[in-house]
C-alpha cells in the first residue's frame, strides 16, 4: 500500500503539468526506482505500448525521484524504512550471495543517501504506524 500511496501523490503532482498517461507513466516509474526496481526490466517486462512510454520518461526517473525525496519528510521516511525492511527480508532469504546483488546495490544507493537522516532502527511495529500514516495521507480511501 505504500508504493499505491507513493504513486497517488506523484500523479497528483504530474498531473498539474502533463497529460494524465504521461503522468501515470512517470510516478509509477518513479514509486518503482524508490522501490529499489531496476527501471530497465520493468520497461522490457512491459507490453507495448507501455515500453516505448516507460522509454521516453525513463531518463526523467531519478531526477524526480529525487525531488520527491527532497520535498516531503513523509516520502523519505517511509521509503528508508520500506527499504531497510526490504534489505532485511532479502538477506533472510536469499543469503549473503544478496549483498552483490544490482538490487541491493540500487537500495544501497538510496538508503546511503537518505538513510541517515532516520538513525534509528526500523522494527516491524514501527514500520507498520509510519507506513498506515502515510497512507492516511495520501489515500482517501485509507481508514482515518
Amino acid at each position: 500500500m505504500v508504493q499505491v500511496s507513493l504513486f497517488t501523490k506523484l500523479q497528483r503532482r504530474y498531473l498539474l503539468t502533463m497529460p494524465e498517461e504521461s503522468a501515470e507513466v512517470l510516478a509509477a516509474q518513479v514509486a518503482n526506482y524508490l522501490k529499489g526496481e531496476d527501471l530497465v526490466a520493468v520497461m522490457e517486462n512491459s507490453p507495448e505500448p507501455l515500453r516505448t512510454r516507460i522509454a521516453s520518461i525513463r531518463q526523467q526517473v531519478p531526477e524526480q525521484a529525487a525531488e520527491a525525496m527532497r520535498e516531503s519528510f513523509g516520502t523519505r521516511e517511509v521509503i528508508v524504512g520500506t527499504l531497510r525492511i526490504r534489505e532485511v527480508l532479502e538477506f533472510m532469504l536469499r543469503g549473503e550471495g544478496y549483498l552483490h546483488s544490482d538490487q541491493h546495490q540500487r537500495i544501497y544507493e538510496i538508503l546511503s543517501t537518505y538513510g541517515p537522516e532516520f538513525p534509528e532502527e526500523i522494527k516491524p511495529e514501527k514500520y507498520l504506524a509510519m507506513a498506515h500514516e502515510y497512507m492516511k495521507e495520501y489515500l482517501p480511501t485509507s481508514d482515518k
